[in-house]
């Protein structure tokens, strides 16, 4: 039997989240746990190295077969700490954040470590590789490099023995292990498959697809009619516009704001309007779109969604809407927190013909693409 000595520590600023990224969770697992679970059905004992201030969530997922170590402030000696638990001839040093790695790649390693004492998973160079200093610039044969993975694997004794006599930092473990025995042979495995390393808020995003096929991007998209009416203010896009007649409704009818709002509940399958904002409920009677747009905008934020930009239309006869249109579009933007550049509003006739054209109602019409963010 081997260990896998499981390197979960690390808080990953670098991701953005709101939580260590260890305990970032697909289909309510937390991303350390794929790793574990991997290793623990191919049979390896299990050393988890975690951050403190984690231990207490982590506890609610593992069993009491895994040895669980507090980390410490660096990964090498977060990695140290662990391999003074390892009991097997054999380790393997995963980073959590490598949830996809694959039981061929770990099959590979263990039928290396038959001949080997050092093995390490690595993938190759795809794109042009090239050397940066200042003002140098050169080229580097991509086919002579390589990007080291983990899992990486060692004799126990020789890996900490290394660790235990070294003070400084390392990229990762194969590089301290090289620097203790320059001249020992590492044998290099290629993988082929995926096995990306968490970092970026971008890598959680397509991780996040991956595993739950969650779309990246959802398009929604409405219409929308109100007849105009003497006794009614004109309000649209939540600015009050001079106007012998308004549009009817049960709220303030700003039939631009309810086409945004609808398309947005659109993109996400949420049904429309009225049956989030019913006619029937008083408490919606002369309401400002613009509350209804907020409103909306929470849910589609609570889904894990932001919206990319939106482009929308206004079908009215009278008046001439053109003046307005720049304001219409910042009040939108602040609300749905949205860059300007990203908010398209027009405004057309109907050529006088049918209800639009003979100034009985007014209509409008937005798409909304919304974008997939991390929760």
């Amino acid at each position: 039997m081997n260990t896998a000595l499981i390197v979960a520590a690390g808080t990953g600023s670098r991701s953005e989240l709101k939580e260590s990224k260890v305990l970032f969770k697909l289909n309510q697992k937390p991303l350390f746990m794929f790793s574990v679970e991997l290793f623990q059905s191919l049979g390896f004992e299990i050393c988890l190295v975690v951050s403190k201030n984690d231990m207490s969530e982590i506890m609610d997922y593992v069993d009491s077969s895994v040895h669980i170590v507090i980390g410490g402030k660096t990964r090498s000696e977060s990695v140290q700490r662990g391999l003074k638990e390892v009991k097997t001839p054999y380790v393997y040093i995963h980073d959590a954040a490598r949830p996809l790695i694959t039981e061929k790649a770990i099959s590979q390693i263990e039928k290396a470590l038959e001949v080997h004492d050092a093995v390490v998973l690595a993938e190759r160079v795809v794109s042009a590789l090239k050397y940066y200093d200042k003002n140098t610039l050169k080229t580097l044969d991509r086919n002579h490099h390589i990007l080291t993975q983990t899992p990486q694997a060692f004799l126990t004794e020789k890996i900490r023995y290394a660790y235990i006599r070294n003070n400084e930092s390392f990229d990762d473990d194969i590089s301290l292990y090289q620097s203790f025995y320059p001249d020992q042979y590492i044998h290099v495995i290629i993988n082929d498959e995926p096995n990306p390393k968490m970092t970026y808020p971008s890598d959680f995003i397509n991780l996040k697809t991956q595993i739950e096929g969650v779309k990246n991007m959802r398009i929604g998209h409405s219409f929308d009619l109100h007849q105009l009416i003497e006794g009614r203010k004109l309000i649209l896009g939540g600015i009050k516009i001079d106007h012998e007649k308004g549009l009817d409704g049960h709220s303030d009818a700003d039939v631009l704001l309810h086409a945004i709002s609808e398309a947005m509940l659109g993109a996400l399958a949420l049904g429309d309007l009225g049956t989030h904002f019913p006619d029937t409920d008083e408490k919606y009677k002369n309401i400002s779109s613009m509350v209804l747009l907020q409103n909306v905008y929470q849910k589609i934020k609570q889904l894990g969604y932001e919206i990319n930009n939106i482009d929308a239309t206004i079908y009215a006869q009278t008046p001439k809407l053109n003046p307005f249109i720049q304001q219409m579009r910042e009040n939108i933007a602040s609300k749905l927190a949205m860059k300007i550049e990203d908010l398209s509003i027009k405004a057309t006739t109907y050529e006088r013909m049918d209800a639009i054209g003979n100034e009985k109602a007014m209509a409008a019409e937005a798409v909304v693409l919304l974008r997939k963010v991390l929760l």
